[in-house]
């Protein structure tokens, strides 16, 4: 029998997930972003050069997501491609996508203020232990 104290975890973490980052995307819509789209734009400003799977590694996304989401930022020449060694593609922003993650910081500082305004900072501090927990980090640069 599955224990309801795991079970409502497992859905709240879900409910968390599904709101914050509905939230997120509202606040991105503004300069035409979603929280997927930046979170690719931010893992390749912090790390250049990432090929196509690295990429959606650090970006916590399947291949084939990133895969489709760089193709958009590249029609909006926010990201270049680059061949690689062998068939691999490494990925560098453009200047208009550097712009873009800039004007976005400040609505993404507001959003992220917003949806922790309810905890205090120890509780996020709490909060961000127990996941790492469940949910350990590679290295401090693995999430978005």
């Amino acid at each position: 029998m599955l224990d309801d104290r795991l079970r409502l975890a497992a859905l709240g973490l879900k409910r968390a997930q599904i709101a914050k980052s509905a939230a997120f995307d509202r606040c991105l819509a503004n300069v035409g972003l979603t929280m997927a789209l930046w979170v690719v734009l931010e893992r390749i400003r912090a790390s250049p050069a990432l090929s196509t799977h690295a990429l959606a590694k650090a970006s916590m996304m399947t291949d084939q997501s990133v895969g489709e989401l760089v193709s958009k930022l590249a029609k909006r020449s926010l990201v270049e491609r680059v061949s690689g060694p062998g068939r691999a593609i490494r990925h560098h922003l453009t200047d208009s996508g550097r712009e873009l993650l800039e004007r976005a910081a400040p609505l993404l500082a507001e959003a992220l203020r917003s949806a922790f305004s309810e905890l205090s900072a120890a509780e996020i501090e709490q909060l961000i232990r127990l996941l790492d927990k469940i949910a350990p980090s590679k290295s401090p640069d693995a999430a978005p």
